[in-house]
């Protein structure tokens, strides 16, 4: 009986996986743009283990609505669209000097389509929905990574842009839009392994328990009537 128990317990304390991955995240709401917004993210622990790679993940919502109003006496056919570029930079200068290099990061877009406006005719459309991401996964370990761990920021901020194509001066256009980001960190990582003095011990402990659990189990056998 107890043999095999040894042995699986031994078993389970040399066993260890050979990576390990972790992911952490931001998300702001959308406001009004034009928008000014960070987020806090953990910088790995080089104590855990060694940083075998790191992807970061930039994304961004945005929402346009759209007005256009054709002042002329005929009808007008008209194209609105919005740009929302979104920047991104960071508290450590490391990676901010890689996302300063993105210009812009993300570009959220927009379009009403082509449209037929009627004479004097006011016309709403949205709020329309657009999202992107950019995934970087070429980033330098050292860079998001310190001894004890911690966090680091990152901003994004955002500009944005109306255009009209077709209805020359007739036609007025007016544009209210939002946006919000955020961002994912991933490290893939390999622990540490734990020493094999400490591995034996913890063994040892864990085979004292179940050996000391079973001669309770049989003397209380014996002593039942």
């Amino acid at each position: 009986m107890i043999k095999p128990v040894l042995t699986l317990a031994l078993m389970a304390g040399i066993a260890a996986g050979p990576a390990h991955g972790a992911s952490l995240s931001f998300s702001n709401a959308e406001s009004l743009t034009p928008i000014s917004q960070d987020g806090l993210l953990a910088l790995f622990d080089t104590n855990m283990g060694i940083l075998q790679g790191v992807r970061l993940t930039l994304s961004g919502t945005g929402s346009s609505s759209f007005t256009l109003t054709n002042n002329a006496g005929s009808s007008q056919a008209v194209t609105a669209s919005s740009r929302i570029p979104m920047y991104f930079s960071s508290s450590r200068p490391g990676i901010s000097a890689t996302l300063d290099a993105l210009v812009p990061a993300l570009l959220l877009e927009a379009s009403t389509g082509p449209l037929l406006l009627a004479p004097g005719a006011t016309s709403t459309f949205g709020p329309i929905i657009s999202n992107q991401s950019l995934v970087l996964d070429t980033l330098a370990p050292s860079l998001f990574s310190q001894s004890g761990g911690g966090s680091f920021s990152l901003y994004c901020e955002n500009s944005d842009e109306k255009r009209l194509a077709g209805g020359n001066t007739a036609v007025s256009l007016s544009l209210v839009t939002q946006a919000g980001c955020g961002a994912t960190v991933v490290y893939d990582y390999t622990p540490y392994p734990v020493s094999e003095p400490t591995s034996v011990a913890l063994i040892g402990l864990g085979v004292i328990g179940l050996l000391a659990s079973l001669r309770r189990t049989r003397r209380s056998a014996r002593s039942a009537p």
